[in-house]
């Protein structure tokens, strides 16, 4: 039975939910309530009008959380997420039971192809930790050869389309009951049915938008934004396996890291390029292995190749992680460019100079002896940040000497910024 830390620990999962994304975009768009039923219930209509019509019609479209798949020559959907069941976890449904329901499906969508597939199939494409493993040497190595390269990554960024074209009987069909049974002005119904569709194709590709291996993720915006809102979730594709890797052998649990890292690598980059970061959830729901291997995974890599794979702790200082404040310093100190630190921790140039300058001004304001009290008030930062910039220069320049040659190699001669008039 799992505790009530474990099950706390997916409390957020819920928001990777395409409809409440919607909602919130119409309260904003429409100035509507907070609990607003009339956006709920264009959600639903608009959502359930056109996926009948789609059913008979086309395009067949791949829904958030499912991973497109090709058995025989036959396209299938396996899911990795289920809403209605994700939703149960609230209910006090305990994590495990929900993946077993949702693994329940994912057999049964490969039974319609396959029947002869076994959940042992499944398992080798998303859940290979429950495979028969062996130890392994304790002293193989698991990373790759080298870092992934831009050119290796296969999800290409997809955008919001704009006005997406409704068709003609779905928007009648939807306005007509917005109008007649919420009160709805038709403009303002024509509206939100619009608004819906719209976040609905930029959610729900079509199959021939996606490779085999490939699925469309709710994550994190790599914006910065209070709490978590709906509004600021990214549809991400992320290349979750690709053919040869679910091709190769794999026999023991430095198989399986490798493999790991591979995925962690490749899909945590390629939600970076579409503006948005994994967290280590989703790392752990999305891969099936534990918080533990997650860390020891991109804690190895970071210290065989410097690179800092862009995570919600990385990206948004979430989390057990070195802050970007600190290790843009300690990138720089050990001679990095600021175009090598951006792409060693997946930020911009600009961003990068824009976390050294602050702390340029921290280094010049306590070479010349200003009182971390009048800090805040010199600079306009907080005291909290100009503490973590004291911080680091306490543990890299603790003397005049040592601030006097970094200034200088920041192209800052302190003699005439000590200079009078």
């Amino acid at each position: 039975m799992q505790g009530k830390g474990a099950q706390a620990r997916y409390a957020t999962l819920p928001a990777r939910e395409m409809t409440s994304v919607q909602v919130a975009h119409l309260r904003s768009r429409f100035e509507l309530a907070e609990r607003s039923v009339v956006a709920e219930r264009a959600v639903v209509l608009t959502n359930g009008a056109l996926a009948a019509w789609e059913a008979e019609h086309g395009p067949r479209r791949v829904q958030p959380g499912q991973m497109l798949w090709e058995v025989g020559g036959k396209r299938i959907v396996l899911p990795l997420y289920d809403a209605a069941w994700v939703r149960r976890l609230t209910e006090g449904v305990s994590v495990e039971a929900v993946r077993t329901h949702i693994e329940i499906e994912r057999v049964n969508a490969l039974l319609e192809v396959d029947p002869r597939g076994t959940v042992e199939d499944l398992w080798r494409l998303v859940d290979q930790r429950r495979l028969p493993l062996a130890r392994g040497r304790k002293e193989a190595g698991f990373l790759p050869p080298e870092p992934l390269g831009e050119d290796a990554l296969r999800a290409v960024p997809r955008r919001p389309e704009g006005t997406v074209n409704v068709p003609k009987p779905v928007a009648e069909r939807v306005v007509g009951e917005l109008v007649s049974g919420y009160g709805c002005r038709p403009a303002q119904a024509e509206a939100m049915v619009a608004a819906v569709a719209e976040i609905r194709a930029w959610c729900c590709p079509a199959e021939d938008e996606l490779e085999p291996g490939q699925l469309v993720w709710l994550c994190r915006s790599s914006r910065r934004t209070r709490g978590l809102d709906p509004r600021a979730m990214v549809p991400a594709v992320l290349t979750l396996i690709t053919p040869q890797e679910a091709e190769a052998p794999l026999r023991t649990r430095t198989d399986l890291k490798a493999l790991k890292i591979r995925q962690i690598e490749r899909i945590t980059a390629e939600a970076w390029r579409q503006d948005a970061v994994l967290t280590t959830l989703d790392l752990e729901w999305l891969l099936g292995i534990p918080p533990t291997m997650i860390r020891e995974l991109l804690e190895a890599y970071q210290a065989e190749f410097g690179i800092v794979l862009p995570t919600a702790g990385t990206v948004l200082d979430m989390g057990r992680t070195l802050t970007h404040k600190a290790l843009v310093v300690e990138l720089a100190l050990s001679g990095l460019s600021t175009r090598e630190i951006s792409r060693r921790i997946y930020h911009t140039p600009e961003a990068v100079d824009a976390y050294l300058r602050v702390f340029d001004r921290a280094v010049m304001l306590r070479y010349f002896g200003v009182p971390a009290s009048a800090m805040p008030r010199i600079t306009g930062h907080s005291p909290g940040l100009l503490k973590e910039h004291l911080e680091l220069i306490e543990k890299h320049l603790p003397t005049r000497e040592a601030m006097a040659s970094y200034l200088g190699q920041r192209g800052v001669k302190v003699e005439e910024l000590g200079s009078g008039p």
